[in-house]
């Protein structure tokens, strides 16, 4: 009896010193946990970084420098000046160049035309006397088309004329014997009329399109002399 009444308060004390070990092996778990989070701490640890390289258009050495080590920099920021006089020099030293060869190409050119001024002057009468061929030419293809269609317009004229002097002829026996009316029979003359005086127009028309293509294509005529005169007058001056 006293033996298990003196065992009972040790087991219940050893439970105790496991639960207590227990809880500080959680606490200092937690502990180690949060200090290697927040305050992290290695003997072999490497820090790695993005570098990116910049190369400016031209090269050269640099006057100013205007950021500083891991400084952060926006699109458009001015990072460093590079020295621009011996760009400067060189573009001088271009622009007189380019001013001498300027003056020789000018007096080259002056030499030039005055050794071409009269053929410039001939060439300009062939460009001109070709451009009223050209027109004349315009004007004669027009002509035709102008013609082509004056033509048609006859040939439908003359069409609806023989069709509306048909129907009259066909209906005027008719009208003796009663199959049609007398207001019908009007009505079949007026057309038959009508559709000669068209024809008659359109037959004006075709005449007055047919005189303008023969103006036209005496106009063209003429000014193919005109530029077959210039072009010799162009071989005599080159001559």
């Amino acid at each position: 009896m006293n033996f298990e009444t003196d065992s009972r308060p040790q087991r219940v004390l050893s439970r105790r010193i496991s639960v207590a070990i227990a809880v500080a092996a959680a606490l200092l778990g937690l502990l180690a946990l949060y200090r290697a989070n927040h305050y992290p701490r290695t003997d072999d640890a490497e820090v790695f970084a993005n570098f990116i390289g910049i190369a400016p258009q031209v090269d050269g050495p640099i006057v100013r420098l205007n950021v500083r080590d891991n400084q952060f920099v926006r699109k458009g920021d001015l990072l460093f000046e590079i020295d621009e006089r011996p760009y400067q020099y060189a573009l001088e030293r271009a622009l007189s160049e380019q001013a001498a060869l300027e003056g020789q190409i000018t007096d080259e050119q002056r030499r030039i035309a005055a050794l071409v001024s009269a053929v410039s002057v001939s060439q300009a009468g062939i460009h001109s006397s070709q451009a009223d061929v050209n027109r004349w030419a315009a004007a004669v293809a027009q002509a035709r088309a102008d013609v082509s269609n004056a033509e048609q317009g006859v040939n439908r004229a003359k069409a609806e004329w023989t069709y509306a002097s048909n129907n009259l002829h066909r209906l005027e026996p008719l009208l003796t014997r009663q199959f049609v009316t007398v207001d019908q029979v009007d009505r079949a003359r007026t057309s038959e009329t009508a559709e000669g005086e068209a024809l008659k127009q359109a037959e004006s028309q075709l005449r007055l399109s047919q005189a303008g293509l023969q103006s036209a294509l005496a106009q063209y005529e003429r000014s193919q002399s005109v530029v077959d005169e210039s072009k010799a007058y162009h071989e005599r001056t080159m001559s």
